[in-house]
């Protein structure tokens, strides 16, 4: 059997491709526009307003948010953002890590590469719809950013664990005699 770890990097880097993709290339996709003026005078807020970089309900009980307005605040104080180096670094070993548990997975379920292909196809698809979509069902929040998430979450989970069913379910060469 081949290896998790070698299969995983290797997905890894199927995903990390996608990922730059979808994220450094079509990135801007996924948000609303807002007026330069306007995000610099919500940026300069929260700056004045957030203690701590976290993610804040605003407000924070139910019957406030109900009435509205409302947000999900996820903040980033001034210098808490890692450098792109390391953010590159620890974001390949998340997909790493992510296409290894995939491959335990299909390890686990055993069978050819059309029965483990069809698998990779309906968890990737149920994962990423249960990451993203509950967003807008549960907090009524806009649908546009958690659909970009949905197509490319589901995507690079897709793509990398159908690398993990070919490396697992492809046969390798015979030793020459």
């Amino acid at each position: 059997m081949r290896s998790i770890v070698v299969g995983g990097l290797v997905a890894a880097v199927l995903m990390f491709i996608l990922g730059f993709i979808f994220f450094g290339l079509l990135h801007g996709m996924a948000f609303d526009p807002l007026a330069q003026d306007v995000a610099a005078s919500v940026q300069a807020s929260l700056g004045a307003t957030l203690p701590a970089t976290g993610t804040y309900m605003i407000p924070g009980n139910e019957e406030a948010w109900m009435k509205g307005p409302g947000a999900v605040v996820q903040y980033v104080m001034a210098g808490g953002a890692p450098s792109m180096t390391q953010a590159m670094i620890l974001g390949f070993l998340h997909m790493a890590v992510t296409a290894m548990l995939i491959g335990l997975a299909l390890r686990a379920a055993g069978g050819d590469f059309a029965r483990q292909s069809m698998i990779v196809l309906w968890v990737g698809i149920a994962a990423a719809c249960f990451m993203h979509l509950g967003d807008p069902i549960w907090y009524g929040f806009g649908w546009r950013s958690s659909l970009f998430l949905f197509v490319a979450d589901g995507l690079m989970l897709i793509a990398g664990g159908l690398v993990m069913a070919r490396w697992f379910t492809s046969s390798r060469s015979a030793p020459a005699a």
